[in-house]
């Protein structure tokens, strides 16, 4: 909470509505969203200052930069945390979710239906001879 706080001291990130949505946190999680680079550069110092404030280190190799929009297939300059450049890409996991880059916000749900069947053809495969109840127990616990 106290990351959101700080974030939106800076009017820095997205706004819908008068509403900051410039930062998404789920446990150890983190998505900033910022419509300018300048903006997402100013909010990545912030974070650094936050976390060297209450003795949090980021692992920069865990960080990932994307574009979505118009721009989304420009050359973008490098971002920087502590002075450490964070690796632009063209998808990013978020929650088991997979976000690609384009002009408007796309969801890949490819790899987890690639997982869903592996899944269920391993069940499948090693099931010679086991009750049906038990195969569609197997099955939904797949889907949970």
């Amino acid at each position: 909470m106290f990351f959101i706080v700080e974030l939106r001291k800076l009017n820095l990130g997205c706004h819908v509505c008068g509403i900051f949505l410039g930062c998404l946190l789920y446990a150890d999680d983190i998505i900033l969203l910022s419509p300018s680079v300048e903006g997402l550069q100013g909010m990545l110092n912030k974070c650094f200052e936050i976390s060297h404030f209450i003795s949090l280190q980021f692992n920069v190799k865990k960080f990932h930069c994307m574009v979505i929009g118009k721009m989304y297939k420009a050359a973008t300059a490098p971002m920087l945390l502590n002075e450490q450049a964070v690796e632009w890409c063209d998808r990013i996991k978020y929650l088991g979710v997979y976000l690609a880059n384009a002009k408007s916000v796309k969801f890949d749900i490819n790899p987890m239906k690639r997982s869903f069947y592996a899944a269920s053809n391993s069940i499948f495969s090693h099931s010679q001879g086991t009750n049906e109840l038990v195969l569609l127990s197997l099955q939904e616990s797949v889907l949970m």
